[in-house]
């Protein structure tokens, strides 16, 4: 799933001017702790922002990918504050890091003495960072879960040749390749060797066994041309081969994973599982 700041510009320009304000803010507080040069002081408001964003950005995969929710509250609670903390020690390590190779020893001693500042300050803002990160995954969960059950719910005013004439995509024929740019030039990919599809902001990535290919198109679309009985949108932003599924197994309490025969593992949604149970006769 791609990060949200990555997906619109408006978005990227939200999230690059946080990361920033992030940096003024530490460069704020140590001006009245410490007695170092604001020239300094505003390297160091470089570095906290730079490795803020960086952190911040995987945070995105790992709360999403890394199954934190465990089975009980407690576990959840446990998981994500080692997080947190593992996060806060990273930022404040890296950052001291750069400033120990960048600068003198007795300013670097000097910036040294509002540690206890970043670590509260870091605290703060990686708790922050996961909360918005699991409400966006929520919201667009229960978006799925409503756009899932408006596709199931029959429509008993419309007769079967009226439900084809209402529904275009049901006179689409399943394509046996779909045509990729590459370049300058055009591939052609076997419906066949497609693996998964994971929605990329206003664009998919394809991929197969051996590469990936970038395709300016909706998920939407390929849920619709594919072929049902074989590929299956377990999520939002993914639409996975049924026949390179080798393990399905429970994550979180609403969630679950979906592992490839390559490795390579899916997030599945409650509503997502049970087409996929449905589909695999399970």
């Amino acid at each position: 799933m791609r990060h949200p700041a990555f997906q619109n510009r408006i978005r990227l320009f939200c999230f690059t001017a946080t990361c920033i304000l992030v940096g003024l803010a530490v460069f704020t507080c140590q001006t009245g702790l410490v007695r170092v040069p604001a020239g300094n002081l505003a390297l160091d408001g470089l570095f906290v922002a730079m490795i803020f964003g960086i952190l911040s950005t995987l945070l995105w995969y790992i709360t999403t990918f890394a199954g934190l929710s465990g089975n009980t509250n407690f576990q959840k609670i446990i998981n994500y504050s080692a997080v947190v903390i593992l996060c806060d020690l990273l930022w404040i390590g890296g950052d001291y890091l750069l400033l120990y190779l960048s600068l003198p020893d007795t300013v670097f001693l000097g910036i040294a003495k509002a540690l206890p500042l970043k670590i509260i300050l870091g605290m703060l803002l990686f708790t922050v960072v996961i909360r918005l990160y699991l409400d966006i995954q929520s919201d667009e969960e229960m978006q799925e879960e409503k756009e899932t059950k408006a596709l199931e719910k029959p429509d008993l005013h419309l007769s079967e040749t009226d439900e084809t004439y209402a529904n275009p995509a049901s006179m689409i024929k399943c394509p046996e390749k779909i045509s990729v740019k590459v370049g300058q030039k055009i591939h052609m990919v076997a419906v066949t060797d497609i693996h998964f599809i994971q929605a990329e902001g206003d664009y998919v990535k394809i991929h197969t066994a051996s590469n990936h290919f970038i395709k300016e198109q909706t998920m939407k679309y390929f849920e619709e041309i594919l072929p049902s009985g074989k590929f299956v949108r377990i999520h939002r932003s993914a639409i996975v081969n049924t026949d390179v599924i080798s393990r399905i197994e429970l994550y979180e309490k609403q969630n679950y994973r979906i592992t490839l025969q390559s490795g390579f593992q899916l997030k599945a949604s409650a509503s997502g599982y049970r087409l996929l149970k449905n589909t695999l006769q399970l």
